[in-house]
């Protein structure tokens, strides 16, 4: 069945059947998200961060990966500058390719954190 031909069935289904179709999909999507396994990655404690750290380290993914693109760093320095396999970089990308708005909602509440802590983030102009 192609997805026109599914979309076309949705459709001509009563509006009650169409949400719960629409509930189901949705939770199948969570479930599939959630079942993501990873070799270098994990979970740990924080009180409000929900992204995954390097496994037995406390150091984010997206720290790995921002300092990547922020240093233009090509995967071989990345390696050395963390003592991290290849493999393990390559899935911090993946991840955080892959988790974007994630990482960026993570990044603005801790820049509002900071700001409200009196963190000065932009550095004093020398003039």
């Amino acid at each position: 069945m192609s997805l026109q031909e599914l979309k076309e069935q949705a459709i001509a289904l009563p509006g009650a059947e169409q949400l719960e179709l629409m509930s189901a999909i949705a939770l199948s999507i969570q479930d599939t998200s959630r079942s993501e396994t990873w070799q270098f990655l994990e979970s740990q404690p924080h009180p409000w961060r929900k992204q995954l750290y390097i496994k037995g380290r406390r150091l984010l993914a997206s720290t790995v990966w921002g300092n990547m693109i922020a240093n233009r760093l090509t995967l071989e320095q990345a390696v050395d500058n963390w003592d991290l396999p290849l493999a393990a970089i390559g899935e911090a990308i993946h991840y955080c390719e892959a988790h974007k708005e994630l990482i960026v909602s993570e990044a603005e509440e801790e820049r509002q954190y900071l700001q409200a802590e009196g963190v000065l983030l932009e550095p004093k102009s020398v003039a």
